[in-house]
């Protein structure tokens, strides 16, 4: 028995239960003196084991309950669970218990998790959870993976949807893989409306643990890199901007450490291994260049003159394969890849506006006029714009890639309008009217800026009002009406007297009743952005009446509170500005830092 060897006693070792039993004294050696002197076997107890009481351990004890209560939900949706539990404490067998509701419920083991190299049994939750799942696992992966390539892959092509599939019906070990197959099926089960509650955040859990496992190998892959996005992206989605942040920036670091930001010069890759690695070069792209846009950071990314690797080609996925000698020619028609194509070459000129906004954000007039200049001189160069002209009879993911560049480009129009507003608003509220503010350049600027809030506005409204808006899509919805609703506010906080608050307001209002209407279920990122849309109104009413504007509780179970989105210092998430336009004396210099809504 380990730690229990021959020689002198040791005191942090019990007594045996003989020698406690008869309060002998044990020579705790295995056996003891005195058993072998009465011809007694001699047991020792186990050791006790403590669990330890960290955070960490807590969180993840709160983790497994809480799934656990949502599958008994599942199971016992009538509420009969609070009579079970009452019969289990009463001293009912639980074995006599499911026996009673297997004639309501059925569980075969036909319904049970597959053990095989995805099975529940990777996961870090509690082990009698995995035979409380009533539903046949194979056909539901196979559908996640299904709405997947349907919905997510359509959107954002990072993956090679042949490739993947066939890897998914090997069961491939590898650890990489292993991540990046829980992350197919846990989009796949967020983007279906009959999923099962909480099955994604499994798969997600799953993913998360088979990532930890990697650590301790040094070796990037293509396969980690693209694990490494999904994690972001599903995290940002949970509510949890410093987890997502992580997981991009590993992904940015693991794509540069394999060079995928150069046009690869050697022939003995095959044309579709290169074309996938330009695919997860400019999918971790886009997605960087997003991310930091919202939170308000610097970029990861290397410098524009740095990245010589080749733009996606719109090419359809039948065209070429890994049996290809040549690399097929671009296609006229739209494809999956447009969208990419678009957005990456949209976020390199963005991240050059961007970065000049950071280093210095005292633009003036005319500066705006040159990156509106700018922006206007790209959407003539693009070849690829995506033009709807039939709604009916145009594909869902054609829709929602067009959307995401409308208000992509609207978001990116507002940043740059919104310094010189702030500093309007300042000298506003120090010196009332000025010569600078009266300049023609300054006030065609405020109206321009003005008009394409207003246009952003009523467009983000018709498609709630119509249901024109995809899950994928909603949070960067939300995010692109918070840029146009700081427009009118900052109008109405300057000069609340002024003829064009009126309609400012009434722009806030639509708003404001809009936000009421929305669906309950919200992903965590939505969430967000309603609770700081929702500040936005109320900061304007304020502004006007000093009328305190009151909203019912988000509802859902994952409702996330104004405090559980504070947790990154520089977004805008963190109120520090909203609190500051409650205020009436901005006189201060501290009063008038406007930093985190311009970098946001």
């Amino acid at each position: 028995m380990a730690g229990y060897a021959p020689g002198g006693r040791n005191s942090h070792i019990p007594a045996c239960l003989e020698c406690r039993t008869r309060k002998a004294k044990c020579s705790k050696t295995q056996p003891c003196a005195p058993c072998v002197r009465h011809n007694r076997k001699c047991v020792y107890t186990s050791r006790v084991s403590r669990t330890p009481l960290t955070r960490e351990h807590l969180t993840a004890v709160e983790t497994r309950l809480h799934l656990l209560e949502s599958v008994l939900g599942k199971i016992f949706p009538s509420g009969e669970m609070q009579n079970i539990s009452r019969e289990l404490l009463a001293g009912d067998s639980p074995e006599n218990l499911i026996s009673t509701n297997r004639d309501h419920d059925p569980l075969s083991a036909d319904n049970c998790l597959p053990s095989d190299g995805l099975s529940f049994d990777d996961l870090s939750i509690a082990p009698e959870l995995q035979n409380f799942l009533p539903m046949d696992m194979e056909d539901q992966k196979s559908k996640f993976v299904d709405n997947y390539f349907t919905y997510y892959h359509t959107l954002y092509p990072m993956l090679h949807e042949n490739t993947s599939r066939s890897m998914q019906r090997s069961q491939t070990n590898s650890p990489h893989w292993s991540v990046l197959a829980n992350m197919v099926l846990a989009f796949g089960a967020w983007l279906s409306s009959d999923a099962q509650q909480g099955l994604d955040k499994v798969y997600f859990a799953r993913a998360e643990k088979h990532f930890e496992k990697t650590l301790v190998e040094t070796q990037g892959t293509l396969t980690l890199i693209q694990s490494l996005v999904l994690l972001s992206e599903f995290a940002q989605k949970q509510g949890s901007p410093e987890k997502s942040g992580r997981y991009l920036g590993s992904a940015v670091q693991t794509a540069v450490a394999l060079d995928l930001q150069m046009e690869p010069d050697d022939s003995e890759n095959k044309e579709l291994d290169k074309e996938i690695r330009r695919r997860v070069w400019w999918s971790v792209y886009c997605a960087e260049s997003c991310s930091a846009k919202i939170y308000g950071r610097p970029l990861l990314l290397p410098e524009d003159a740095l990245i010589t690797v080749r733009p996606v080609s719109n090419i359809h996925e039948n065209t070429l394969t890994f049996s290809s000698t040549s690399f097929p020619p671009h296609s006229d028609e739209s494809s999956i890849y447009m969208g990419l194509i678009q957005q990456s070459s949209y976020h390199r000129l963005a991240n050059k506006i961007y970065r000049r906004i950071l280093s210095r954000p005292d633009f003036t007039a005319q500066q705006v006029q040159e990156v509106e200049e700018m922006i206007n001189e790209w959407h003539k160069g693009s070849s690829l714009c995506l033009q709807v002209t039939n709604p009916s009879s145009t594909p869902g993911w054609y829709l929602n890639a067009r959307r995401r560049q409308v208000f992509c480009d609207r978001s990116l129009r507002l940043l740059v309008h919104r310094p010189l507003l702030l500093r309007w608003l300042k000298q506003k509220s120090i010196d009332g009217e000025t010569s600078t503010s009266n300049h023609p350049a300054e006030i065609q600027c405020r109206a321009q800026g003005l008009k394409i809030a207003r246009t952003t506005i009523d467009i983000i409204l018709d498609s709630f009002a119509s249901g024109r808006y995809s899950k994928l899509t909603f949070s960067f919805t939300l995010y692109a009406l918070f840029h146009a609703l700081i427009v009118p506010l900052i109008h109405v906080k300057a000069d609340p007297s002024a003829p064009s608050s009126i309609s400012c307001m009434q722009d806030i209002n639509k708003a404001k009743n809009a936000l009421q209407s929305l669906p309950c279920e919200l992903d965590g990122l939505s969430q967000s952005f309603v609770i700081a849309l929702r500040q936005l109104c109320a900061v304007s009413f304020q502004a006007v009446s000093g009328y305190k504007e009151e909203y019912p509780p988000l509802e859902g179970k994952n409702e996330i509170k104004p405090r559980d989105i504070r947790s990154s210092t520089n977004n805008i998430f963190g109120n520090q500005e909203l609190d500051l336009l409650k205020n009436e004396n901005l006189n201060s210099s501290h009063d008038l830092d406007f930093s985190e809504w311009l970098h946001s």
